[in-house]
């Protein structure tokens, strides 16, 4: 009974996206942590460098469309989303 109650509340607890620019060919992996009406939290390399905006693939929820990289914490930004 009580395994049953607990699945009830599991959910996916972020996505994986991808994160591309018009001046690059590549595109940056990126692990997405909270979907905002305005735009998504995301993780990136530390490595990487994320220009000021991009392009945001996220297969579920179905999300394809440009944003602008408008908070940066270490390796985490905040894309809004540009229409």
């Amino acid at each position: 009974m009580l395994n049953a109650g607990r699945d009830l509340f599991l959910q996916d607890a972020f996505s994986v996206g991808l994160i591309s620019s018009s001046n690059d060919a590549g595109s940056i992996g990126c692990l997405v942590w909270d979907f905002l009406p305005d735009g998504v939290d995301v993780v990136v390399d530390p490595a990487v460098i994320v220009p000021d905006t991009v392009h945001l693939s996220i297969a579920s929820p179905e999300i394809d469309r440009p944003c602008a990289v408008v908070e940066r914490e270490g390796s985490r930004l905040h894309l809004a989303y540009m229409r």
